[in-house]
Parts: C-alpha cells; structure tokens; sequence
C-alpha cells in the first residue's frame, strides 16, 4: 500500500502540478489548494485548511508544502505536533525581501513572520537553487546587500537540500523558423504594482527605441494592463496558457529575463530548450543556467543593456541557440529532479 503525501500549494501552476505527478509515481498524494488572493479572506482559508488537515493528518506519512507563506504554517505545526516529517519547497519569493518595490515575503511584517516559523518548524527545506538560502546582491543599490532565507532568518537550524527545476525536453524544443531580430520575454501578474519593475518590463520599454529593427514582445499583458509604449516595436500580448508558449518561443530569437529576482525561472529554462538566446539579470540562479551564453546584465542599467543587447545581436546565434539548448538538456532534466525529490522524501520517512 502507498504511503500517503498531504500536499499544500497556493496555486495549481505548471511547476505544482508536475512536483504532484511526481511524488504520485511513489505515494497516493491528497493535495490542498490555499486561497490568497484576497487578503481579507486568507482567515477563512486557515479555517478550511484547519478542517482538511485535522481530517487527513492521522494517515497522512509526509506533509510538503509548495513554497513557505501562510498556507505553510499550519501544516507544519501540525506536522511537528504529530512527529510527521514535513518538506517545504523553497522556490523565490518566500526567500527575500525588497523594499524598494514591496516585493517578496520578508518585506511584508505578517507573512515574514509566517514564513519564518514555518520554515522553523519544518522538519526539511529544499530550495530550488542555492541562491535562496544566501548570496550577496548587486544587481540594484536600493535593496538589501545580501538575499536569502539565512539572511532573513540567521538562527535558522532546519536542514535543507538544494534540488534544481527540472524540464522535459520532448515537450520543449523549437517547432518552427526562428524571426530575425526578435526578442520576448514572459511576465505574469502585470496588474501587480511590483512587477512591471520586477520582470524588468520598465528596462525593456526604454530599450526598445535603440533598436528599431528589432521587435520585442512581451506575453503576459492582457487589456487591464496599461503598459507606457512609446515604441512601435513593442509587442504585447495577453497571457497565454503553458503548453502554449512553444510557439512564441520557437520563434523568437532571443529571451529576455531582466528580473530584480528570481529563483530558478521555469520560463527561462523553457525557451532555452526552443533554442532562444537568453539575456538576463545576475539574479538567482539565472548566470548559471545560461552558462557559455553569458550575455548577463551585471547591474540595472538601460546603457549596459543597450551594449549586451548589441553584442547578441553581433555574435553567432546559431551557434548560442544550439548551446543554449543544450544546456538544459545536459544539466537540468526532469528525470534529475524527479529522482532526488523521491529520495529525499524517502530519506525523511526513515529518519
């Protein structure tokens, strides 16, 4: 008989749903859905979760949660009341603080609080990259000098293990000609205050007019997103579903992630494996994962962007789409991810 996985997320995205059909390869998983998306009604999901896991905790054998927050508390605790083993899987936002844009779970006073007590309370943290535990930061001055979990939480004795995103290379791959000169980046939750500077949509709209010839989309804004365009370049476009992204990337040239943070971006790694060039931010594990095509945007600066932007566009693209390609599919398979998250949750259960 299967052990069982009591499984708590915030959103049933593309990543959850693939960390689920992992784990129910070797375990019968029952998953719990925690609404936040009105703040005000985050009180009644404490109440339902409560319910749910008073109903499932005393045949439960693990308890994972899909990033720290709110919805991580109560599942901990309750995890450590019963000596259940629980997992926390660690993946950006629940990891730093940015004042400058209100962004991230250690700039809001009530949510740091939950997220560092569920991380105490949790018998095992695995973050996405290592980045998420502690790194120096550079990429902008009017933040903190360091980010990560450890510098939020210095005391933190909870042990972790670091387990990189995984993709699958036959659902990713270039299924068209690419167009010349085309760049495209992918940025959800554009109706959120934060992340028009976030994504580094602000850097790309000034950018553009250097490069008239160019076109530069941007998916993920629909008609209430109300971006400044200036440049008859720039191509937005309203969110499209996951599976769907394929052709956008087959097509593009280029990808663009200028972010201010990120963890291990699925997006990246995704239209890196449809064979586009990446551009990025020395965030996170981004500079790793575009390893030999290192066009990485050392600080936030439209002037240094102009110059990377350039220099991509002078070199041998299709040399750097084939490396790029290659990349992910040498160092970040699904397979790899899919094998430690099994061990690892099989480790816990002995211990």
């Amino acid at each position: 008989m299967k052990k069982e996985i009591l499984y708590f997320c915030t959103a049933y995205s593309s990543f959850v749903n693939k960390d689920i059909a992992i784990f129910k390869k070797e375990f019968t998983v029952k998953s719990f859905l925690f609404g936040v998306k009105n703040k005000y009604l985050i009180p009644f999901s404490f109440v339902k979760q409560l319910f749910f896991i008073l109903i499932n905790i005393f045949k439960a054998d693990v308890i994972v949660c899909q990033f720290a927050g709110y919805h991580s508390f109560l599942p901990a605790f309750f995890a450590k009341l019963f000596f259940k083993p629980s997992l926390i899987i660690l993946g950006g936002t629940d990891c730093v603080g940015f004042p400058s844009i209100r962004y991230g779970n250690f700039q809001k006073k009530i949510l740091s609080k939950f997220t560092k007590w569920s991380c105490q309370m949790a018998s095992h943290l695995s973050p996405v990259h290592e980045s998420l535990m502690l790194c120096d930061y550079s990429y902008q001055k009017k933040d903190f000098p360091k980010q990560g979990l450890l510098f939020f939480c210095p005391k933190l004795k909870t042990p972790y293990t670091v387990i990189y995103n995984g993709y699958d290379e036959k659902k990713w791959f270039r299924n068209s000609e690419k167009k010349k000169n085309t760049f495209i980046t992918v940025a959800g939750g554009l109706g959120m205050p934060f992340t028009f500077q976030l994504k580094g949509i602000d850097l790309l709209l000034q950018i553009a007019p250097y490069f008239p010839d160019c076109e530069f989309t941007i998916i993920g804004a629909d008609e209430t997103v109300h971006l400044p365009i200036q440049s008859k370049n720039i191509k937005p476009i309203p969110p499209v579903k996951n599976e769907d992204l394929i052709k956008f990337y087959s097509e593009a040239e280029f990808y663009l992630q200028i972010s201010m943070s990120e963890g291990f971006p699925n997006a990246l790694c995704e239209a890196m494996l449809c064979e586009c060039i990446p551009i990025v931010s020395n965030v996170g594990a981004m500079p790793e994962i575009v390893s030999y095509c290192e066009f990485i945007l050392m600080n936030r600066n439209v002037i240094a962007l102009r110059d990377i932007i350039s220099k991509a566009l002078a070199s041998d693209r299709q040399m750097l789409s084939r490396i790029a390609r290659n990349n992910i599919l040498k160092r970040y398979p699904d397979t790899k991810r899919e094998q430690a998250l099994l061990r690892l949750v099989e480790r816990m259960l002995i211990l």
